[in-house]
């Protein structure tokens, strides 16, 4: 029955002769390039944090995978400004060993050390970029030989204030969040500022209105540093008398308080280039939903 439907038909036919070629001359460059590409590195915790009592906090690396890995952990202080993620060099909290090889099955541990004093309130609010080294011998391959992936995993690292409720844990620690609509050319956006000692994890955020109920995103929205303003898009068709919603923290999804504030002003972080643009859609190395760890396949991601 195939057959004969296929011979009825030249360019279907022809089209299906295409096909089989053009999967018999990727075939030989797909199969190593599936072969190549590393496991995840296993990282944790997800959510390192150097209290202000203590001076450094431990981040283990695990590789899985049936090669050998070489990583290098860079630090990067982390800020928010104009409702964006701003990333710059710094010389406040360093990881040790800086460069680690892990051969396969086996773990290492990279202490994140503070080398000054712990920041005076507020939590600093820090990005750790775990970054794949390509392996020599693949470094060299001639061009097109194979596709080679670099894997790069990004996580969030909070320092403590000394003299902050958060250091103390208190209830004072928590954030405190209120959000206004805004409106910028055609698109509106819900911008959030957090007036508490540390950050706010958005989750399972969506605008509310009687029983409708409109995601700004699935899972993981993004962070809002202590004392920062970020925003973000409102989806279409958002009731402008809407009630935003939101998991802080993990905590169960409550109403986030309408207020028009607008954000404090604060220092420009220094304008150093740096090679690590972290995303918000962050995933765990297993592939499960977000939590502060995001593996990439090329620079930038």
């Amino acid at each position: 029955m195939v057959g004969r439907t296929v011979s009825r038909h030249p360019l279907l036919r022809a089209s299906m002769a295409l096909l089989a070629l053009a999967l018999l001359l990727l075939g030989p460059l797909a199969a190593p390039a599936a072969a190549r590409r590393p496991g995840a590195v296993l990282i944790w915790p997800v959510h390192p944090v150097i209290e202000a009592d203590r001076r450094a906090g431990a981040l283990w690396l695990e590789n899985p995978g049936k090669t050998t890995v070489t990583l290098q952990v860079r630090v990067f202080a982390w800020a928010q400004r104009e409702g964006k993620n701003l990333y710059a060099e710094q010389g406040d909290v360093v990881a040790t060993p800086p460069v680690v090889t892990i051969a396969p099955g086996a773990k290492q541990l990279v202490r994140v050390t503070r080398l000054g004093a712990p920041p005076p309130r507020f939590e600093a609010a820090y990005r750790i970029i775990v970054d794949e080294i390509p392996a020599p011998a693949a470094a060299a391959a001639p061009p097109g030989a194979a596709i080679a992936f670099r894997m790069r995993y990004s996580l969030p690292l909070f320092v403590r204030g000394a003299g902050s409720a958060a250091a103390a844990g208190g209830d004072r620690a928590a954030p405190r969040l209120a959000w206004r609509r805004g409106v910028e050319g055609d698109e509106a956006f819900a911008e959030i500022h957090n007036a508490g000692e540390r950050h706010a994890r958005l989750t399972d955020v969506a605008i509310e209105s009687g029983a409708r109920r409109l995601p700004l995103a699935e899972g993981l929205l993004g962070y809002v540093l202590a004392g920062e303003t970020m925003r973000w898009p409102l989806p279409r068709g958002a009731d402008p008398a809407g009630n935003l919603a939101a998991s802080v923290n993990a905590l169960p999804a409550a109403p986030v308080p309408l207020s028009p504030v607008r954000p404090r002003s604060k220092e420009p972080l220094p304008n150093a280039p740096v090679p690590a643009r972290p995303s918000a859609d962050d995933r765990q190395p297993d592939g499960r939903a977000p939590d502060g760890l995001s593996p990439g396949n090329r620079a930038g991601e």
